[in-house]
């Protein structure tokens, strides 16, 4: 039996709950909030109370795919920005 390989949701879903492991929930709720009033759809204000880029890397790294590897970007890009822009959109699932 293999393992499914990861769909951006549940990336997104890993990202998010790591997140919240790693800060407060009132800094969950103000970047849900910042996001929701940023006019800059590239901008994403968890970056304001963390490095996330490391956050979501670590969740990669779970996954065997490293990004930073020669080539990784040209795999595994795309699904790290639909990944991204997924927990974005559903503010972290901070709900």
């Amino acid at each position: 039996m293999t393992n499914a390989p990861p769909t951006p949701e549940s990336l997104a879903r890993e990202f998010s709950d790591a997140l919240k492991g790693l800060l407060l929930p009132e800094e969950i709720r103000e970047i849900v909030e910042r996001n929701r009033e940023e006019a800059n759809s590239r901008i994403c204000h968890t970056h304001d109370f963390c490095d996330a880029n490391v956050v979501l890397f670590d969740v990669f790294m779970k996954h065997g795919m490293d990004i930073a590897d020669e080539g990784g970007r040209d795999r595994w890009g795309k699904l790290w920005d639909e990944s991204w822009q997924m927990a974005k959109a559903s503010d972290f699932w901070a709900a």
